[in-house]
């Protein structure tokens, strides 16, 4: 499912690009979550953390985890080159814009939670006074 609208990515390059981040990011968590989880697993199973690495090459789950990282790996590195070329990237709509934050907001989630929250609240403020986009 397109996180942005369609007809609004077609006319607006910045939310087509911020589509695509925003798409593979998406997929970057739902994996971080279902490696976890398979690693809780096999912890729990098997004290695979006590286990060394040609133990663990003999459990089918242990190619899985390496397919997963691998996966992880490829989508950020996609998305860490497509960032650098967003600033480039002429917005061309509210919705542009409000993707462009959205990335943004999600990339300083960790860093520094005060200037999170003031990008949040700058994306908020212009929907607010613009419109959902």
């Amino acid at each position: 499912m397109p996180l942005l609208p369609g007809a609004a990515r077609a006319a607006d390059p910045a939310a087509e690009a911020c589509q695509a981040w925003l798409a593979r990011d998406a997929e970057h968590e739902r994996l971080a979550v279902q490696w976890s989880r398979l690693e809780a697993r096999l912890h729990r199973e098997h004290n695979w953390m006590k286990l060394t690495r040609a133990q663990r090459r003999r459990f089918p789950e242990c190619r899985e985890l390496d397919d997963i990282d691998d996966r992880i790996e490829a989508l950020s590195d996609e998305n860490g080159a497509l960032l650098k070329t967003l600033p480039a990237i002429v917005a061309a709509s509210q919705i542009g814009i409000c993707a462009k934050l959205t990335i943004v907001i999600k990339e300083t989630k960790n860093d520094c939670e005060d200037v999170h929250s003031l990008i949040l609240s700058i994306l908020r403020d212009y929907r607010a006074l613009h419109g959902d986009a």
